[in-house]
């Protein structure tokens, strides 16, 4: 699954980013260029229309922003249903780096079935 996560200590510090990084989306889109040409009716757009997300490929659509505890439950119940690789964005993305793998990870596994958990494990390998 592709997705921008954007976690932080607190749902309410999550959401004060997610607003942040929307209004500097709002600032630079334009993408009248970039889409001229393509047909406004693909199932993509209609389904990303519905979001105002940050990031590509589908973006915040996927819930991941919220606190430690939040993000980690959602990605936990993505595992419950089967998906096992996720890539994702992040923003700054050096510290997010740093901070993902440290205060997300270890949440994910304590909440995700054992056979995820064992994946989760062998892909930080």
């Amino acid at each position: 699954m592709s997705a921008f996560a954007i976690a932080r200590p607190t749902d309410e510090e999550a959401q004060e980013e997610y607003h942040n990084l929307r209004a500097m989306v709002v600032a630079q889109d334009d993408r009248s260029e970039l889409l001229k040409g393509v047909d406004s009716e693909v199932v993509m757009f209609k389904n990303l229309a519905k979001y105002s997300g940050v990031g590509s490929n589908g973006g915040t659509a996927a819930g991941l922003v919220g606190s430690y505890d939040t993000v980690a439950s959602r990605i936990a119940e993505f595992n419950r249903v089967g998906i096992g690789t996720f890539m994702l964005q992040f923003q700054p993305f050096a510290t997010e780096m740093r901070h993902f793998p440290e205060e997300v990870m270890p949440r994910v596994r304590r909440r995700s079935p054992p056979e995820a958990s064992q994946e989760l494990v062998a892909a930080k390998g």
